[in-house]
């Protein structure tokens, strides 16, 4: 059996390993991430793969889905009871950009409590997909420009039903903007309502949560489909590499 040196003349192993592993990266699906900014927040998301989701077509976003991404989460250790949770994940209409609105909970179903405005905007190729089960009413547009918005509100009762949002289709480089309301949430969360979760390679963590901010009922974002944090780290590897062995 022969063992590879440790060093090939004019290539550091780190720069060969880089290369290695940025190969098998290329024969696998690209690996992506997001970068979300707002008010004091600026975070670099990656995503993680949530197979079978979204692929029931254009503006369905479907009870089961909701359920199995809940389920998913939890086993994660990441509650949706009474917030926002925001990821990137690998569906089966591509990478998603997903908001889930509380979680499913025991009980009989009564009345509404919870009331949500929603609008975002992005490119016109992303693939929009909404739960409205439980009430209210989303509208769409072609703005025009190569770009669309979705409008509406979602209204559901805390602790027994739930909904969602998600933007599919999405690939590197697109970019958009989104923009939860406060119409009545006080339902939900006290703090952290809203939660950020990246996947670390093995499970989903939350990253960050965040408020409306004090007298404000309004949380914008703006949000970019990036490389994966990890991909970025590796193509920066490779470049230092190459960079030493050239003095």
């Amino acid at each position: 059996m022969r063992f590879l040196p440790t060093t090939i003349p004019g290539r550091p192993l780190l720069l060969l390993l880089a290369l290695v592993a940025i190969g098998a990266i290329s024969e696998a699906a690209p690996a992506s991430g997001i970068r979300i900014t707002g008010p004091s927040i600026y975070l670099e998301l990656e995503g993680g793969a949530i197979p079978g989701m979204l692929g029931d077509g254009l503006e369905i976003f479907t009870a089961d889905d909701l359920a199995f991404m809940q389920a998913e989460l939890a086993a994660d250790g990441i509650d949706t009871a009474g917030r926002i949770t925001m990821f990137l994940a690998n569906t089966e209409d591509g990478w998603s950009f997903v908001s889930l609105f509380d979680r499913n909970g025991t009980g009989g179903i009564g009345s509404n409590d919870s009331f949500l405005g929603f609008n975002s905007v992005t490119g016109i190729d992303a693939n929009r997909h909404w739960n409205t089960d439980q009430g209210g009413n989303v509208n769409w547009w072609d703005l025009g420009n190569q770009s669309q918005l979705v409008d509406g509100t979602f209204e559901w009762e805390s602790g027994v039903t739930s909904e969602g949002f998600a933007w599919g289709n999405l690939s590197e480089g697109m970019a958009g903007t989104a923009t939860y309301v406060n119409m009545g949430l006080d339902q939900l969360a006290p703090s952290a309502m809203f939660q950020f979760l990246t996947w670390n390679g093995t499970k989903w963590d939350l990253a960050l949560g965040a408020d409306f901010a004090d007298g404000s009922d309004s949380f914008a974002l703006a949000f970019k489909v990036i490389p994966a944090p990890g991909a970025v780290a590796l193509l920066c590897i490779a470049a230092v590499g190459s960079r030493r062995r050239r003095r």
